[in-house]
């Protein structure tokens, strides 16, 4: 009498490739789900920075300068709920933003807004760099415009994603 051994069985084979072919189904479904949810948190932090840049320059047509505080900036934004940590330097005629994902494997993104005097006008000048792969860093230091050219200047190995033009 012999007893069935599934080990040595001939159809093991066919059993193994089919287990084979779907965990390898398996592994790419959940890498096209997580390339689809970091795509989705990566334009999220984009575009509430982008936010912030326009808001910014809300405050400097309101109030004739620019605000310290980020929180007055949140208005008609999340504040990025569990996706970027946003971080804001202010000068007399520049800000610089920084969006640092909080979760690996998402890309950083820096932002400026600048205020540049041209003939009896000031125009704001703003952009958002994107860093070239993931990175817990946002690409620093934003450059103002060549003169008579309305474009912020990235890092040299990051990338202009936005570019805003305001005038007063």
């Amino acid at each position: 009498m012999s007893k069935f051994n599934f080990l040595s069985s001939p159809q093991k084979w066919i059993y193994l490739s089919y287990f084979g072919i779907f965990l390898i189904l398996f592994t790419l479904g959940l890498f096209h789900f997580d390339n689809k949810i970091r795509r989705g948190q990566q334009a999220q932090g984009r575009s509430i920075l982008k936010t912030l840049i326009k808001n910014q320059d809300q405050q400097f047509k309101t109030y004739g300068k620019f605000t310290p505080n980020l929180e007055n900036l949140y208005r008609g934004t999340s504040k990025g709920i569990g996706t970027y940590k946003f971080k804001m330097t202010v000068e007399s005629d520049q800000v610089f933003f920084e969006a640092i994902p909080i979760i690996w494997r998402r890309v950083s993104y820096s932002g400026a807004l600048f205020k540049i005097k041209t003939d009896n006008s000031i125009v704001l000048v703003g952009g958002i760099c994107k860093s070239p792969s993931s990175s817990m860093t946002a690409p620093i230091p934003i450059q103002p415009p060549f003169p008579n050219f309305h474009q912020v200047r990235c890092p040299l190995d990051a990338e202009l994603v936005e570019s805003m033009k305001f005038s007063k």
